[in-house]
């Protein structure tokens, strides 16, 4: 063990070659130290002080070498928990739509997310329209059961297709114009209550198309079996007073798409 450490520990220069030679006179010179002291007895009390001292030196340079390459390695590990919500994970969110469907007229809430999704419930005559009339339709929007707050916006509207010249005129839908708020209760979506009510998403006579970056907020549940609150929403149609007579015995089918958006 001393020689692997002197060998390899040491601060010697040259070739391998006189290194080598070096290490040779040493060992050369140590075991001469031992002979000597084993022949010469009467001598034995001062050579095996030296020698003593050189075997401990091995010995020391030999313990020395095996610390130095010897290795103890301890590991600590830790891992993201997602079981109490200390890790990574995702939540819900979804929200639905009443448009006061279910029978005599209460709330029905269903999940729409394509085109031609829950019919809007109009006051009546709204398939008599004259020129400057207007009709009503209440809607409500809410964060579903499990779902976190939301923010929900008025994102387009569009004409349904196919369109045709009669069922749903493209010339209708681009003569109407609309008013929507929220915060305006089934109650109040009509003549009477839609004027001094509610906020305005879209304003008065706005294009069918009109879209809207109002925020319409949907609180929680209570728990996650429960959904939010509805929060009411109230489109007007109206009929231009200037409306042109060719428009008389048509239909058209306007959709609108609310949108919430959570992320980037």
């Amino acid at each position: 063990m001393g020689l692997h450490h002197r060998f390899f520990g040491g601060n010697h220069r040259g070739s391998p070659t006189s290194v080598l030679r070096s290490q040779i006179v040493s060992i050369t010179s140590t075991v001469g130290v031992l002979v000597a002291a084993i022949s010469n007895p009467g001598h034995r009390s001062g050579k095996a002080t030296k020698v003593r001292a050189l075997l401990a030196g091995g010995l020391v340079l030999g313990i020395g070498a095996a610390f130095t390459l010897a290795a103890w390695t301890d590991n600590e590990w830790v891992f993201g928990q997602s079981d109490n919500g200390g890790g990574p994970g995702t939540k819900t969110y979804h929200m639905e739509q009443n448009t006061w469907t279910g029978a005599a007229g209460i709330d029905a809430w269903s999940d729409q997310g394509s085109k031609d999704g829950g019919a809007l419930t109009f006051a009546v005559n709204a398939d008599k329209l004259v020129p400057g009339a207007t009709v009503y339709a209440p809607m409500q929007l809410r964060a579903a059961a499990g779902s976190e707050a939301l923010t929900a916006t008025l994102a387009e509207g569009v004409q349904s297709a196919p369109a045709d010249a009669v069922t749903n005129s493209t010339a209708l839908y681009g003569a109407l114009t609309y008013e929507a708020k929220k915060l305006v209760g089934k109650a109040s979506c009509n003549a009477a209550g839609f004027a001094g009510a509610g906020t305005t998403l879209v304003a008065a006579s706005s294009a069918l198309t009109a879209s809207s970056a109002v925020a319409i907020d949907l609180p929680a549940g209570a728990d996650a079996t429960t959904a939010g609150s509805g929060v009411d929403v109230c489109f007007a149609i109206t009929l231009p007073a200037g409306a042109a007579s060719s428009l008389q015995g048509l239909k058209t089918v306007p959709l609108w798409r609310f949108t919430s958006t959570v992320g980037s």
